[in-house]
């Protein structure tokens, strides 16, 4: 039986704010222990508070005190917490598999054992791909993995390289990193190689005619849980979409200023090919959205909402080229109304930092309305985090399909704030969301792979089925109360919303890995640890 003391898993810094739960409702005694057995701190808590995410009473345990380097646990009566360590680069390894998890998850090429061990596998789905409803074939080879399945979306690679450039704006330390590819030690740091790939393949995928670009290239059905290698079936490229088309023009352009410095050539590629996607996007207008076209039943990626995605387009195109039309249809965007969010379905808050960081020219009374705004979004989360006995900015509601997603995201809401008021109580909270994947919930486990002590052992990721052992560094999607498969059906029916998580394989709503939630959390961590 797992331990009723919640606590980040991997460890905290020394300075930072240190607070575990502990399941009850009464104050209790508890102590910080050292691997040796030594005291070095023994207090008494408040009383416990009522959760209405988890139907229960949770008391607080803080021991920010603690601040010498060592492995510790913490002590209530006879129950005890799994260890935890106190220390300053407690987080190189879990940013490090995080960003190797990209890597991992390539398409289209072989991944040898020397550089892969246990996920190697031969070139996967290289053969030419037909354009749904034509006897047309195209090559669009390479790219990442999208999840725990083996399609490739643009909508979710887009915003996934929009949050790694983000990481890297907020901590340049991230290009240091020896991330273990092929590419490692040649001109491009290594997080950008990695990117890089995700870009070549992402140009492939705008048609030369038009400058629309494709929603996405899968099998039509979802395979079995097999190494990529083995999924075989005709490979399909989905029409055009308004959103794909628009995130595509979003993230050539960030990814200009990235690669100038390496390959001017690259980047004036990518340049031209972001103005002609922005140039058409809105040609290409569906009712409803972007739907799987009959007979196509993989990721759909549907977003019936197309003006966030223009709004972030817009703002990333001025703050990239200056172009006035650019800037001007931006502010229209935010006079009719401000958006806001990190996510692949709403993506507007990329579109507000932009704006409000790009060098050329911009209206201060529209700055101010945005830093207005994103005040108040924040303050809204401050409440629920302030409620929230976990210390999330979560009440019942928000326990949804890719909870941890939001997790990340509404942390780096938070650090927005931070960042516009300089006040410290929100860089505090936006690291307790942190705290939170890492086993500081009431799941009690650590929700990236590998890590922790009550490790997730079974996610719903094929590579990992394949290999039996569980790909490290990934981040799963967390509790779901709406309970959308048959296992957390069967194994969370009657669970508080907090809870609705189950580490079984087939669990694709609670257990399933994706490349924009890796990146969401590398975007928080880049933000409030660095």
């Amino acid at each position: 039986m797992k331990s009723k003391i919640y606590v980040n898993e991997i460890g905290y810094r020394p300075n930072d704010r240190k607070v575990a739960v502990y399941s009850g409702k009464d104050a209790v005694n508890f102590k910080v222990m050292r691997k040796s057995g030594d005291c070095i701190l023994e207090k008494t808590s408040g009383i416990g508070a009522y959760n209405t995410s988890t139907k229960d009473y949770e008391v607080k345990l803080d021991f920010s005190e603690v601040k010498e380097h060592g492995e510790y646990i913490i002590k209530v009566g006879e129950e005890t917490s799994v260890p935890f360590v106190v220390g300053e680069s407690i987080y190189d390894d879990v940013n490090k598999a995080l960003m190797r998890f990209f890597f991992l998850q390539r398409c289209g090429t072989e991944l040898t054992e020397a550089d892969a061990g246990v996920y190697a596998h031969p070139v996967c789905h290289n053969t030419p791909a037909r354009i749904y409803g034509t006897e047309t074939f195209r090559e669009v080879n390479g790219g990442w993995h999208d999840a725990g399945d083996y399609g490739r979306y643009i909508v979710a690679a887009a915003v996934t390289l929009a949050a790694l450039f983000h990481a890297i704006e907020n901590d340049e330390s991230l290009l240091k990193v020896d991330m273990q590819i092929p590419e490692s030690g040649q001109k491009l740091p290594d997080i950008l190689a990695e990117i890089k790939y995700e870009l070549d393949w992402m140009l492939k995928m705008q048609d030369e005619a038009t400058g629309k670009v494709y929603h996405k290239v899968t099998c039509a059905n979802f395979c079995g849980f097999v190494m990529p290698q083995y999924e075989t079936e005709e490979l399909v490229i989905c029409p055009f979409s308004l959103t794909a088309t628009a995130d595509f023009a979003a993230c050539m352009a960030m990814a200009v200023k990235f690669y100038e410095p390496y390959d001017k050539a690259f980047a004036e590629r990518m340049a031209e090919a972001a103005k002609r996607a922005y140039a058409v996007m809105r040609d290409i207008q569906v009712p409803g959205g972007f739907l799987n076209p009959d007979g196509v039943v993989t990721g759909t990626y549907e977003d019936k909402n197309e003006l966030d995605e223009q709004y972030w387009a817009a703002a990333e195109m001025y703050k990239a080229f200056g172009d006035e039309l650019y800037r001007t249809e931006f502010e229209n965007y935010v006079n009719q109304e401000i958006l806001h969010g990190y996510g692949w379905e709403d993506v507007a808050s990329f579109g507000n930092l932009a704006y409000l960081s790009t060098s050329y020219p911009t209206d201060e009374k529209i700055a101010d309305k945005l830093r207005a705004s994103m005040l108040e979004k924040a303050d809204a989360l401050m409440k629920k985090y302030e409620t929230n006995n976990f210390e999330i900015s979560f009440d019942e509601k928000d326990y949804i399909w890719g909870s941890n997603m939001y997790v990340a995201e509404n942390g780096s809401h938070l650090f927005d704030a931070y960042k516009i008021s300089g006040e410290d109580k929100y860089l505090t909270a936006a690291r307790e969301h942190i705290h939170y994947i890492l086993g500081k919930n009431p799941c009690n486990v650590c929700f990236i792979t590998g890590f922790g002590t009550n490790k997730v052992l079974e996610p719903h990721h094929r590579p990992s089925a394949a290999t039996k052992q569980a790909m490290p560094g990934m981040l799963i999607g967390g509790p779901d109360s709406g309970l959308h498969d048959p296992d957390a059906v069967r194994d969370c029916t009657g669970l508080a919303p907090a809870l609705c998580h189950t580490d079984k394989l087939l669990s694709y709503s609670t257990n399933e890995v994706t490349i924009y939630w890796n990146s969401a959390l590398l975007m928080l961590m880049a933000q409030v640890l660095s």
